[in-house]
This record gives structure tokens, C-alpha cells and sequence, in this order.
């Protein structure tokens, strides 16, 4: 409880215009990983914290230690021996787009607060996972799109094509079209979802994560609303709708519409969203 409330007080004072600023994550990279070298390995990585730094805030996360592991993609509950968060990644070779998606997607995992609801106890994990899909897609997406003109070196400036072919391949997955009526079709999957929150392969995560990512791309600094997941207090109430509730109350009213946009096309309230 006493984390809690020092993690509560330090997103109460955490501005709206502190995207402006680098947040405090340094990367460590440990591991071979196959035949790209740590130091480029680390420059991909940086190159996801710049990206996404407009879109977190001014969180801080301390030290991550990044290593090459066939358990990953994943953040590991355990902190290392000097209380660093521990990222695993499954990638072998140079293959940044793979790398930068992976790496993304387990930093919002961290910036949800992912250890506060641990081994699916909130039963909502399947959200967390559907939007650290749809953050991972929309970071990489803008990733591309910088190293046009700024990659972390001039010669990669020709593989930023790759980065968005690795983006528009997985949104053009069929599974992964927004569902038709989508109040119906979480009905339908509820369950299954809560039990299991990689469900199918997670193809159903990566189904709704196409309609997060129609909603926050339409207001993108809303992004930083991740910062305020999992930080309700446990009651015994493990409905969906109490976990909105939670996310709802604990973020400043600023950064509050993708939680009510969320709400409203779960209630049927609003047309389905285009297809990003």
C-alpha cells in the first residue's frame, strides 16, 4: 500500500505538458542476440523511448534490463538485484520492426502498473494485454514515420518502409477487423477473456485492440491515461465495468475521454469506429 500511495501522489503531480520531457527510463541490454550487436539493439530501443515519449508523460521507470529470452516477449513480476524492471524479448537477428513492436508493447505493460494486478487477479488482464497491443502498433507506426528523416543512424534511414510494412501486416489481419457489433461480441467472449487473457492465440486481444486504436488515435496524448491502469483497490468486485471505474477515477478529468469513448461503444452508444 505504501508504493501505492507514493505512485499515486507522483501521477497527481505529473503535469499534462510533461511529454515535452525525456521520462527517467535507462536501458540496459544484456544477452546475445543473434547477429545484431547490443549496441544497435540499444539504439532500437532508444529510438522506441523517443517515440513514445510524447505519449507517457513524465512517468519514470527507473532502469530496465533488456535481455534476449525464448520465454519472451514478456515483463517478468520479479525485479532484478537492484529493483530494475526485467523485459524479455524473443528476437534473433536484425530485425528491428519485430524488436521495437515486442519492446513497446511490454513498456506499456510497466507503465499500466502491470504488477499491481498480477497473474490475471484483476480477471480484466485481457484488457492490459489489448491495449499494450494497441500501443505497441501506434508507437511502431510513428516510429516509421521519424525514421524518415531522424533514424538512430542515416544508413537505417532506408529501413523505415519496414517499419510500417510490419504495422500495416498485422492490421490487415482479417482477424484483427473491427467487430461488427461490438457490445454483442464481448458478450459473447466475456468469459473466455476473463479466464484466459491470451485467449485464442490472442486473437481476440488483437481484435479489440484495433478499436483502442481507433479511439486514441483520435486524441494521441490520451495515451498517457495508461498511466493510471490497475491502481484500484481490490474489493471483490472483478466486473469489467468496476475495473473502467477504477481507470475513470484515477485519471485526471484531461485525460479521461478514451476510458468514456471505451465505455460508450461497449454500451452500443456509439457507431462502430472506423477501421484505423
Amino acid at each position: 500500500m505504501k508504493f501505492l500511495r507514493h505512485l499515486l501522489l507522483a501521477l497527481v503531480l505529473l503535469p499534462v505538458w510533461a511529454w515535452a520531457f525525456s521520462p527517467a527510463l535507462q536501458i540496459r541490454v544484456e544477452s546475445e542476440w543473434g547477429n545484431a550487436s547490443p549496441v544497435d539493439v540499444k539504439a532500437v530501443l532508444d529510438s522506441v523511448v523517443l517515440t513514445m515519449t510524447p505519449y507517457i508523460g513524465l512517468r519514470s521507470l527507473g532502469d530496465i534490463v533488456v535481455r534476449n529470452d525464448r520465454k519472451g516477449p514478456i515483463s517478468l513480476y520479479e525485479r532484478g538485484s537492484n529493483d530494475e524492471y526485467v523485459i524479455l524479448l524473443d528476437v534473433h537477428g536484425r530485425y528491428w520492426a519485430q524488436l521495437a513492436y515486442q519492446f513497446s508493447h511490454e513498456v506499456c505493460h510497466l507503465l499500466s502498473n502491470y504488477d499491481l494486478a498480477p497473474n490475471n487477479s484483476s480477471r480484466q488482464q485481457w484488457f492490459e494485454e489489448s491495449l499494450c497491443e494497441a500501443f505497441s502498433l501506434y508507437t511502431l507506426e510513428q516510429m516509421a514515420r521519424d525514421w524518415e528523416t531522424d533514424p538512430p543512424y542515416p544508413e537505417w534511414r532506408d529501413y523505415a518502409p519496414e517499419l510500417q510494412k510490419y504495422v500495416d501486416h498485422m492490421l490487415n489481419q482479417r482477424h484483427r477487423n473491427l467487430a461488427t457489433n461490438l457490445p454483442e461480441w464481448y458478450r459473447e467472449h466475456r468469459s473466455i477473456l476473463e479466464d484466459n487473457p491470451y485467449a485464442q492465440d490472442r486473437r481476440l486481444n488483437e481484435k479489440f485492440a484495433s478499436h483502442l486504436l481507433a479511439i486514441f488515435q483520435q486524441q494521441p496524448l490520451n495515451w498517457q491515461a495508461i498511466n493510471y491502469l490497475n491502481l484500484g483497490a481490490e474489493n471483490g468486485d472483478h466486473s469489467f465495468q468496476k475495473y473502467l471505474d477504477d481507470w475513470y477515477t484515477h485519471t485526471p478529468q484531461e485525460l479521461r475521454f478514451p476510458i468514456e469513448a471505451i465505455s460508450q461503444v461497449l454500451d452500443g452508444r456509439v457507431a462502430t469506429l472506423r477501421q484505423p
